[in-house]
């Protein structure tokens, strides 16, 4: 079976307050925050969409929910600033992260502590547009691996270093990876968003908003979007 990933994203909140009312039904590997309120109602429509997919293998959804687990489907979660992301992966396991685009001052410093030395030195040649977007890449690429593999940071962190040997950019700063053991796919379809997928393999990947949330929320141009205007997908609000 041919791997995919299909990625739900929404904007919410930064961080739901601990009096938000618990919603989401799902294993305490999901972080607390992920299962209040607003974000608890994306994880439970998100996990009842998933469950009615016949093409779900069946004996690993009876095992309920799972959070980025290395068999049957698998669950990563993300946040950036108040744009909130959820993968869901069927014939590999995933991680993903996140990054806004914006300027970052010490990138070439963070990623020398990450022991990318060459890597540093490659974005402080960069122009500024670019090696925020080269920055971006890199670093969501190795959160979603730390997601990927469940593993400490400082072990992700070495194999990762391992490989900055395979890692080139273009002019405006666009990744690609070319090592062995690990596809890293990046996504440009969230605005203002770059999202990453670390897998075994590489996926077929499809994105779509979450639409299921009847609430005024606020847009990247900071314009107010009224109820009316959102978009509602029959097949994500059953």
């Amino acid at each position: 079976m041919a791997a995919s990933v299909d990625i739900w994203w929404t904007l919410g909140s930064h961080a739901e307050p601990v009096t938000a009312a618990p919603r989401a039904r799902a294993p305490s590997t999901v972080p607390a925050e992920w299962r209040r309120g607003l974000r608890g109602r994306f994880l439970t429509d998100i996990s009842r969409r998933c469950h009615e997919q016949r093409s779900w293998n069946a004996k690993g959804a009876a095992r309920g929910w799972r959070f980025n687990l290395p068999a049957g489907q698998h669950l990563s979660l993300t946040d950036s600033g108040n744009c909130l992301i959820i993968g869901v992966g069927q014939g590999a396991p995933i991680g993903i992260d996140a990054e806004r685009l914006r300027p970052v001052d010490d990138a070439a410093s963070t990623l020398r502590r990450l022991h990318l030395p060459r890597l540093a030195d490659a974005l402080g040649q960069m122009a500024p547009k670019a090696r925020q977007r080269a920055f971006a890449h890199v670093w969501t690429a190795f959160e979603a691996f730390l997601k990927l593999e469940r593993l400490p940071w400082d072990a992700a962190a070495a194999r990762f270093a391992g490989w900055q040997d395979k890692w080139g950019f273009e002019a405006d700063g666009r990744a690609r990876f070319g090592g062995p053991g690990v596809a890293f796919q990046t996504v440009d379809g969230i605005p203002d968003i770059l999202l990453t997928v670390a897998s075994p393999v590489p996926a077929r990947i499809s994105v779509r908003e979450w639409g299921c949330d009847p609430i005024v929320m606020p847009r990247p141009n900071g314009r107010i979007q009224p109820v009316g205007e959102l978009r509602r997908s029959k097949d994500l609000c059953r």
